[in-house]
C-alpha cells in the first residue's frame, strides 16, 4: 500500500515537471545559408604532401628515391595526382617486393614507373571533367602499361557520390578497380585524389 502511494506521488511529481518544462517559446524561423567547403588548398601537390607527412611519408620517400619531385612541384602544367597514402604504399611494397622493409630497397625503375602511372596529364575532378561513364586518360607512363580509365562513382543510394574511380571494373582489361578514399583536393598545380591501394594496368 505504502509502495503504491509512493509510486503515485513520484508519478505526479514527474508529470508536474514535464508540464512545467513545456512553457518554452517556439523556435523562430531563420534563413538557412548554405556553404560548400573550399577544395582549394593554395599549395602545390608536393607542399600538400609535406604538410601531411603522417599520411604520405612513404610516398614522399618514393618520390625522392626516384627523382620525380619536379612533377609535384612544377606549376606550368596541370596534373591529376593519384596520391598513395602509407597504407597503399605498404600494399605496393608487400605485393611487388615482398620481404622489403623500405621503398628504397625496391628496384628504382619499377617504383618510378608505378609513380608515373599515378600522375595523369590534365585536371580530372568530379567538378565537371569526369563523368559516370569511364573515360581513358593519359598517364605519365608511356605504352600499354600506362592505360587507365577514370570516372565518378555512381550509386543509387547517393553513398560516396563524387568519389573518383580508377579502372572501373570491365573498362580497362582486367585492371583492378580502385575507389579514392578522398577526392577532389585542388592544389595550385592540378587535382589530388587519395587512394588506400595502388593502381595498375592488367591486360
Amino acid at each position: 500500500m505504502k509502495k503504491t502511494l509512493l509510486y503515485k506521488a513520484l508519478l505526479a511529481c514527474w508529470a508536474i515537471l514535464v508540464l512545467a518544462s513545456c512553457d518554452l517559446d517556439l523556435q523562430k524561423n531563420y534563413d538557412y545559408e548554405s556553404s560548400v567547403a573550399d577544395p582549394h588548398v593554395k599549395v602545390t601537390a608536393w607542399e600538400f604532401f609535406q604538410n601531411h607527412k603522417e599520411t604520405f611519408s612513404e610516398l614522399i620517400k618514393a618520390i625522392e628515391y626516384t627523382g620525380l619531385q619536379d612533377y609535384y612541384t612544377q606549376t606550368e602544367s596541370m596534373y591529376t595526382y593519384l596520391a598513395l597514402n602509407n597504407t597503399a604504399m605498404a600494399n605496393y611494397r608487400e605485393n611487388v617486393f615482398p620481404g622489403t622493409a623500405s621503398i628504397t630497397e625496391c628496384d628504382k625503375e619499377t617504383v618510378k614507373n608505378m609513380l608515373l602511372y599515378h600522375i595523369v596529364d590534365g585536371e580530372y575532378s568530379s567538378y565537371g571533367q569526369l563523368q559516370v561513364e569511364a573515360m581513358f586518360v593519359l598517364t605519365m607512363l608511356s605504352g600499354e602499361n600506362g592505360l587507365m580509365t577514370m570516372s565518378v562513382w555512381k550509386n543509387p543510394w547517393q553513398a560516396a557520390v563524387g568519389k573518383v574511380l580508377v579502372n572501373e571494373t570491365g573498362s580497362n582489361g582486367h585492371s583492378p578497380q580502385r575507389k579514392a578514399k578522398t577526392s577532389n583536393i585542388l592544389p595550385t598545380n592540378g587535382v589530388i585524389h587519395i587512394f588506400e591501394d595502388y593502381c595498375y594496368y592488367k591486360k
